[in-house]
């Protein structure tokens, strides 16, 4: 079975599960904002990590900078792209 296409909606509604409903995926879409810097903790970005690994079969490394610095359109292109090169 292949795994969906990844979009921002898709990403935003699994950090809004990671968060615990914290950060909402509605509020989430608009926002350029690293997802550091909206607080979403340490543990979330691991739940997170493992969310896009089941929903998209991409490994995101939590060193990977796209966790911390990068907004929403920079996660999102970032998980298009492992799943593009086909990484586990």
């Amino acid at each position: 079975m292949t795994a969906p296409a990844p979009t921002a909606y898709g990403i935003a509604r699994l950090v809004e599960r990671a968060t615990d409903g914290r950060i909402a995926a509605a509020g989430l879409v608009g926002s350029a904002e690293p997802l550091a810097a909206l607080g979403v903790s340490s543990l979330s970005l691991l739940r997170l990590a493992d969310s896009l690994e089941s929903e998209y079969g991409v490994l995101i490394d939590l060193g990977d900078r796209a966790l911390y610095t990068e907004g929403l359109a920079g996660l999102t292109e970032r998980v298009r792209s492992l799943a593009a090169e086909g990484t586990p």
